[in-house]
């Protein structure tokens, strides 16, 4: 095995370590957003900071996954496609909920 086929390899390794991170990752802060979601759609609170912060954290994790596209194969584009629609339909709900929390204040 040739120098540039190891650095080859071990970029490809690198990659798909980074993305498992990303995934594992944004998983974990979509399902701490839908509790957020969930708890403040439940108990009727208004929107406090943790929500807020549950939505930044999304809005983040969405330019996370646009940077990751950049180097990402086929394949993983599309297992990035895939986490952002879940990514955006949280958001979405989110967004939604605030609105209607805030016109029933």
């Amino acid at each position: 095995m040739s120098f540039v086929q190891i650095i080859k390899e071990v970029m490809l390794m690198a990659t798909r370590e980074s993305m498992n991170n990303l995934i594992t990752e944004i998983k974990e802060k979509i399902e701490s957003a839908k509790k957020e979601l969930d708890e403040t759609n439940r108990n009727g609170y208004d929107v406090d900071t943790d929500y807020t912060n549950a939505q930044t954290t999304l809005e983040l994790a969405e330019a996370e996954i646009d940077h990751m596209n950049i180097s990402a194969n086929a394949q993983q584009r599309e297992q990035l496609h895939r986490l952002h629609l879940q990514v955006s339909q949280v958001l979405n709900d989110m967004y939604l909920d605030q609105v209607d929390l805030d016109e029933y204040s």
